[in-house]
């Protein structure tokens, strides 16, 4: 959330307090009632989602495939040099089982499948040459933990993209919310000066101060998201 998105919730957090702590002003089902609603169903929405922006699922997921990224990359680089002293004496097998270039993971991903594949047949031949009995068997292992990495990451991805897409939904319900209460609970309270008080205090929103690059004027716009 953007300074003024956090400003406008602190308010209504504020407002949710102040609706709590005065139920006898705002009976069940008026129209204030149906709106304080708005903000103490809202507020827990928000706080959920921003955590999941704010965890480290992605970044867990990045780690955990950059990790096997490195495992794939040394296996195939062992088959790539023991496949180049094969081809010596038959040069079609050095051919199978070039490197690929650059950092791209889909690139890698499929490097990795391909030597998996060409190396079936020359299985024994490899192994002859210094390949562990079992180096087939544990490319195909981070092969497809890498895939599901991958998964993980996107899943990730989306899950914190759903996160922004309710923050900035809930957002919106209470500031409009907001704005109904602002013409609503002044009424109810206007021969209670204290409790008026209060209630200005609770909806007011401090804005934060104004950078330079910006000419966003004041005024009840809508916190975006």
């Amino acid at each position: 959330m953007t300074d003024l998105d956090v400003a406008y919730f602190e308010a209504y957090r504020r407002i949710r307090d102040f609706a709590l702590a005065n139920p006898s002003f705002f009976p069940n089902g008026s129209r204030a009632d149906v709106n304080f609603k708005v903000m103490i169903e809202g507020i827990p929405k928000v706080e959920a989602s921003g955590a999941l922006q704010k965890s480290n699922i992605g970044k867990a997921a990045t780690v955990t495939k950059e990790s096997i990224a490195a495992s794939i990359w040394l296996r195939l680089r062992k088959l790539n040099r023991t496949a180049r002293g094969l081809a010596v004496d038959r040069p079609e097998i050095g051919e199978l089982f070039r490197m690929p270039h650059g950092d791209n993971y889909q690139v890698l991903l499929a490097a990795a499948m391909a030597f998996h594949t060409n190396s079936e047949p020359y299985e024994a031949e490899l192994i002859e040459c210094g390949m562990r009995p079992n180096f087939r068997t544990d490319l195909l292992s981070d092969i497809n933990d890498f895939q599901a990495a991958i998964g993980d990451q996107n899943e990730a991805k989306g899950t914190k993209v759903g996160a922004t897409g309710n923050i900035k939904a809930e957002m919106k319900l209470m500031h409009d919310a907001w704005k109904r209460l602002l013409g609503i609970v002044p009424n109810i309270l206007e021969d209670n000066p204290a409790k008026l008080a209060e209630w200005t205090s609770a909806c007011h929103v401090k804005r934060p101060p104004k950078k330079n690059h910006g000419n966003n004027e004041g005024g009840n716009t809508a916190p975006n998201s």
